[in-house]
């Protein structure tokens, strides 16, 4: 721009001198532009100083040519008089018609023309020639950034029509620098060894290949220092201080040579610590806050966590925007510092109003209904968090972010922005197969978000001649105001499968049921339901030696009352692909006393999610099941045991083919036969599937299953337990969660059956 003004400058000098005095004064009747192409004549005019009816002088020609020289889009402008008329001859800036670049693969050409466009070259802006160095230092700083010292940039020119020109940008990246040495001096109280650990730079290391540690960063080195830093300040060293860094690069520029010289000074501990103020807290609250005690070893994460305490305690009591100072006193001689924690609560902030926005299919009511901040109320951080949590459990929402914005005249007042980003939690299936000797039809519709209401409706149906089943399900999560969730379930499902030569027995069974939920808690609900059931057992000479015992033992028709009650504990912070918190729930399934078939099933399900990174969590699962009867039923229903093996359990195995087999006419085969005690557990590391990070919705995992079933708990053996390898991709489709796994087991039996690719539509998370 100091360019512009200075030729500006002196073009209205050597226009001045070239024409001399105009005449006197004038009133000035018009102004007329020409040389025009792209810009409008009012966009020129505009930027005239003088308008039609004003006297006008030539003193008043250079302030036109530094006016209409500033707007950067002209490269010449002449002024010149007719008469009474101001006549503005302009030569026109070449405006950049396209930008092409080539040569880059390390920085993609979106980022690189992001770059650009941040330092003023854009398509449809003025081209101005100095802006070349500027483009080319540009894309340059991008590549020394990544380590690229090799990087070259050209660009060249090309005219193009309407007074336009393209860019040509080629790039030649360049290997990226590698670290040759690193060596860190000056210190005493740790290793080297011990410090290169918490660097991500560092010299090669034998899996190379897997690494890119060795690869030179400036961004990655200042990262490695802050480290290096934290890590001592964590320990006590408070004057510790990196003195240099020094960093050669060989002449090829291939290589780097990295000197860290660091001043540890020495450790020091806690003092007094007090927290001064108009807290309103009590002094043992006070110190339940405080994560630094007197004579502990100093440490500025502590020191950081405090100080968050405290200011998570006074927003809780809506004083959202309190300030908490931290004076410290060091004592160098007994080298101890006193710390004081300064607070000033401030005023007390309420919500004005609550807005809901992104809410396309659902109604607004379903997630002001898990808000647990409220409008008219002061504003807790906490009650905002957890309101963000719940509204993220929905299963038919992908994102939420809550921001808040003053209120115009009330420093005391906030509105809250509930930003949700919603996706489609339906499942739709349907299908025509052909299976023995019948042709079967099925199709199924799942609506977690019934009419943009949260309620959730399930209804199925297959239809063939050996299987007519039909089955729906419905939930209202609140079927009261106070969050008390009311659901039922009815199904019918009849088979003649023996004939059909699909099956070794057919089970014929309609019932249905009502379950509600009672929250107990923001984390903590319980569960119960009561229903009915008539179930129907036909056999035949292939039946399976258990079953055939069971009949003998319990007839073949059973009508039954049953009851389940379940605790649920859920801290995860979404429903899909949680990242953080647990879910841990135990259940009881009981065939009521007044049944045909007594028994219990008590099931513990456990899932612990561990941040990693921002984009990497590492969960793990697991849990334990087992059955029995009672009373005058002295096992198990067969049709009730539990089964492993699959990608709901231990993938790599097929479906629910591990644990006892069946047995017929006291033959053994390789039929699973099920049993009363089944075992499984699972770790997981969750990352973004690579190169298609920014896909919502697709997430990849590597992962180890073990478990097994057994008859019972008399038959439990640790070394039976099954194992399993492998990596999974999980979608979630517009027909529901799409996962795919590849699993090796790792220590199969040989009359175990393998199936190491295996894929669901609709798994639980």
């Amino acid at each position: 721009m100091k360019n512009q003004v200075i030729k500006a400058s002196l073009a209205g000098c050597l226009l001045a001198l070239s024409q001399g005095v105009w005449a006197d004064s004038f009133v000035l009747k018009d102004v007329q532009v020409s040389g025009l192409e792209r810009v409008a004549a009012g966009t020129v005019l505009s930027n005239v100083p003088v308008r039609v009816g004003q006297t006008f002088d030539d003193n008043m020609t250079a302030g036109i040519v530094r006016s209409l020289f500033k707007t950067g889009l002209f490269d010449d402008v002449k002024i010149s008089r007719r008469g009474n008329v101001l006549l503005v001859n302009v030569q026109e800036r070449a405006a950049v018609g396209d930008i092409k670049v080539s040569g880059n693969h390390v920085i993609p050409t979106k980022a690189l023309l992001a770059a650009l466009k941040q330092a003023g070259v854009a398509k449809g802006r003025p081209l101005d020639k100095s802006a070349l160095n500027k483009i080319q230092k540009e894309i340059k700083q991008q590549y020394l950034a990544r380590g690229n010292y090799a990087a070259n940039v050209e660009t060249k020119l090309q005219k193009l029509p309407r007074n336009r020109v393209g860019v040509n940008i080629k790039v030649q990246e360049g290997g990226v620098a590698r670290i040759k040495r690193l060596k860190i001096s000056g210190n005493k109280a740790y290793s080297e060894a011990t410090l290169m650990k918490l660097l991500e730079s560092g010299t090669r290391g034998k899996v190379a290949f897997l690494s890119s540690r060795d690869k030179y960063s400036k961004e990655k080195l200042v990262g490695d220092i802050d480290k290096l830093t934290s890590f001592y300040r964590d320990r006590g060293y408070l004057n510790f201080e990196v003195l240099s860094t020094q960093v050669a690069l060989s002449k090829d520029k291939k290589s780097v040579f990295v000197n860290l010289n660091i001043k540890e000074g020495d450790q020091y501990r806690v003092g007094k610590v007090k927290v001064v103020g108009d807290t309103g807290l009590s002094n043992t609250e006070i110190q339940r806050l405080l994560t630094l005690r007197e004579g502990q070893i100093f440490s500025q994460t502590k020191l950081a966590e405090t100080r968050k305490n405290v200011k998570n305690r006074l927003g809780k009591d809506g004083f959202a925007f309190s300030r908490i100072g931290i004076l410290p006193k060091v004592d160098n001689v007994n080298k101890r510092v006193d710390l004081t924690f300064q607070a000033e609560k401030g005023q007390r902030t309420y919500v004005r109003r609550i807005n809901i926005r992104g809410n396309f299919r659902t109604k607004e009511e379903v997630f002001r209904r898990e808000m647990r901040q409220l409008e008219s109320s002061f504003l807790s951080k906490q009650k905002v968090v957890r309101s963000k949590e719940r509204i993220q459990r929905l299963p038919f929402v992908e994102s939420v972010k809550i921001t808040t914005s003053p209120v115009a005249g009330r420093s005391d007042q906030v509105d809250l922005d509930v930003i949700v980003s919603e996706k489609s939690s339906n499942r739709f299936n349907a299908g025509v197969g052909y299976s023995g000797n019948s042709v079967t039809f099925n199709v199924g519709l799942t609506q977690n978000n019934f009419m943009g209401t949260g309620k959730s409706l399930s209804v199925s149906a297959v239809n063939s001649k050996s299987t007519k089943s039909f089955r729906v399900s419905h939930n209202n999560p609140y079927h009261t105001v106070d969050g008390v969730g009311r659901g039922f379930n009815v199904y019918y499902n009849k088979t003649d499968a023996i004939e059909d030569d699909l099956s070794d027995y057919s089970s014929n069974a309609y019932g249905a049921d009502i379950n509600y939920t009672i929250p107990l808690t923001e984390d903590n609900s319980l569960r119960f339901s009561i229903g009915g059931e008539h179930r129907e057992i036909i056999t035949s000479s292939l039946t399976p030696d258990h079953i055939k015992d069971f009949v003998t033992d319990n007839g073949d028709n059973y009508n039954n009352i049953l009851g389940k009650v379940s605790y649920v504990h859920d801290t995860r912070d979404r429903f899909l692909f949680p990242t953080k918190g647990q879910r841990q729930s135990i259940a009881l399934e009981v065939g009521l006393p007044g049944s045909d078939l007594e028994y219990y099933k008590l099931k513990y399900r456990a899932a612990k999610y561990l941040p990693v990174t921002e984009k990497m969590t590492f969960a793990l699962k697991g849990g334990i099941s087992y059955g029995e009867g009672f009373g005058d039923t002295k096992d198990l229903p067969f049709f009730e045991r539990f089964y492993a093996g699959g990608i709901s359990t231990v993938r790599g195995f097929d479906n629910n083919s591990l644990g006892p087999k069946t047995k017929v006419n006291n033959v053994e085969n390789k039929d699973p036969a099920g049993g009363n005690l089944a075992v499984n557990a699972r770790a997981e590391l969750l990352f973004p599937v690579p190169f298609a990070e920014d896909v919502k919705g697709l997430r990849m995992s590597a992962f180890v299953d073990a478990g097994n079933v057994y008859k019972d708990f008399d038959t439990f053996e640790a070394d039976d337990i099954r194992y399993s390898a492998g990596l999974s991709a999980t979608w979630i489709s517009p027909l529901g969660p799409f996962t795919l796994s590849y699993a090796k087991p790792l220590n199969a039996d040989p009359q175990d059956e393998i199936q190491e690719l295996q894929f669901s539509i609709g798994a639980s998370f």
